[in-house]
């Protein structure tokens, strides 16, 4: 499975969080994408992400024609060999951990390979982009977690943690950390939607580095001119991320969704912890909106060869489409325990 005649790299979309089923998995067929790394928690207790699990278990016997999971990189190539599309999966948050350590193994043993330290908020093992009191990666929760996921081979992601949260993780871990799906703040703004959750040059300078890699989104809450946005911008900052923190460093991760309605933006943004989302929610319009140049995995071919027409090399296109991502999950889900 390739991006198309135009190159044989494997795409790698290292996060999507659409309603799972056999239309979004033929798109990923349609996409040409080679392997997605799915969300199956944000705040989901422990023994409800093993309901979500085994759900996912049924859609792997259901779908075998068109999807498989992959708990290394080695199976994640075997998968795109096969003509199918290989799933990763992660949690947005640590709260399926609920705080035993122990955990960690046990979601491992289960297949889980992704995991990101805190979803907007601050919990016990660090800070969240949303709070105003930047404490970063708690001393002694924080830390241990981090040592564990490195140990038993988890990828550490930042997507949603605060600023001092990805310095502090990018320091303290054994090995190289992920932004699985977020954007660079220089380029878009401070006014864009969640302006929030962009990434400061620091911090992916920082990231780049130790070795770790962003993946860009094209979610328009996310992007300089949101849903007016061109496919060519959207190039545009892929370029500009390239230059200047290094086409090893740069990848894509969509942060694509669909198939939701507005109780479930509800509990993504406030969990069982609010009443009222810090974040408004406009529950008379959709749920969320995609430029329309990407309304589906469907569209990444064109978006490849939008890519192939600013410069990419086909070796560029290797490494930003899904190579950087390979090499990351060798150097984590293969590494043996400590």
């Amino acid at each position: 499975m390739t991006a198309g005649a135009q190159t044989g790299a494997i795409i790698v979309d290292c996060l999507e969080y659409s309603r799972p089923s056999r239309k979004r998995f033929l798109e990923w067929r349609d996409g040409h994408v080679g392997c997605v790394h799915v969300t199956v928690a944000v705040w989901e207790t422990a023994r409800e992400t093993l309901s979500v699990l085994g759900h996912w278990n049924d859609l792997f016997a259901e779908n075998a024609d068109l999807i498989a999971p992959a708990r290394t990189a080695a199976e994640i190539r075997e998968v795109v060999s096969s003509g199918r599309t290989a799933v990763v999966l992660g949690f947005q948050n640590t709260s399926p951990f609920e705080d035993d350590i122990r955990l960690v193994q046990v979601f491992h043993d289960l297949g889980v390979r992704i995991v990101q330290l805190t979803y907007n908020t601050q919990n016990s093992i660090a800070a969240g982009c949303w709070e105003d009191d930047d404490a970063g990666l708690s001393t002694h929760v924080g830390r241990q977690f981090v040592k564990e996921l490195n140990q038993v081979g988890m990828l550490v992601d930042l997507s949603h943690c605060s600023e001092r949260t990805c310095l502090d993780t990018i320091e303290f871990s054994q090995v190289p950390v992920a932004i699985t799906h977020a954007n660079p703040l220089e380029f878009v703004g401070t006014d864009v939607e969640l302006g929030r959750r962009p990434k400061s040059s620091t911090v992916l300078r920082e990231l780049a580095s130790a070795g770790g890699v962003v993946g860009l989104s094209p979610y328009v809450r996310m992007l300089k001119n949101g849903v007016k946005t061109t496919e060519q911008e959207f190039v545009d900052m892929i370029s500009w991320t390239v230059e200047r923190f290094g086409v090893e460093h740069v990848a894509l991760g969509t942060d694509f969704y669909t198939g939701y309605d507005v109780e479930a933006v509800k509990w993504w943004r406030m969990g069982r912890w609010g009443r009222e989302s810090p974040v408004p929610i406009d529950e008379s319009a959709p749920v969320v909106e995609w430029p329309t140049w990407f309304q589906s995995p469907a569209a990444f071919p064109t978006l490849v060869s939008t890519m192939m027409r600013s410069g990419f090399t086909a070796a560029d296109l290797d490494l930003v489409l899904g190579g950087n991502w390979l090499r990351l999950f060798e150097q984590t889900f293969d590494r043996p325990s400590a």
